[in-house]
């Protein structure tokens, strides 16, 4: 204490503003690390207006279709944007016929390492689909390799054939 009276009142304010924003910045850190991580949320889709498909879970996906490419060869094309860093992205694809029976089902259709935000990646991931002619397909993209639970999926949407 005695430290503490030998100091003018400048340096005792200096030094207890100082505190105080080190506590407060010690709160911001620590509220950070306990806040709910929602990029993995709400894998449904949802269009807007300028025909881009996006989901909460932080990938924009842009000009997805299908092309039929002949003798049972389809691809499905379209543009991804991580909206955060994703370590792995993957794409899972499911073919149905128009009684909804399942034609094919394509758990690595297309992967890439190290997706970086804002960073957009044009794809094409094809499938040979030789029992029947698709008339949908459904698309799933996992940030994890080879999942196998749909639910983890971080973005979900069904195109036409």
């Amino acid at each position: 204490m005695s430290w503490w009276k030998e100091q003018s009142s400048a340096t005792r304010a200096g030094v207890l503003i100082g505190a105080l924003c080190l506590g407060m910045i010690l709160i911001v850190a620590i509220a950070g690390m306990m806040a709910p991580d929602n990029t993995q949320s709400g894998a449904e889709s949802i269009e807007d207006s300028s025909g881009a498909t996006e989901t909460g879970s932080g990938v924009k996906v842009e000009d997805l279709h299908v092309v039929a490419e002949g003798y049972g060869s389809y691809s499905v094309k379209g543009k991804i944007t991580p909206l955060s860093d994703f370590s792995y992205l993957e794409m899972h694809l499911k073919w149905y016929d128009s009684e909804g029976n399942l034609l094919q089902d394509n758990p690595l259709a297309w992967n890439i390492n190290d997706a970086r935000t804002g960073q957009a990646v044009k794809f094409s991931a094809v499938d040979y689909i030789d029992t029947g002619t698709p008339s949908k397909v459904e698309v799933l993209i996992f940030s994890d390799s080879f999942s196998g639970d749909e639910s983890s999926a971080i973005y979900r949407t069904t195109l036409k054939v």
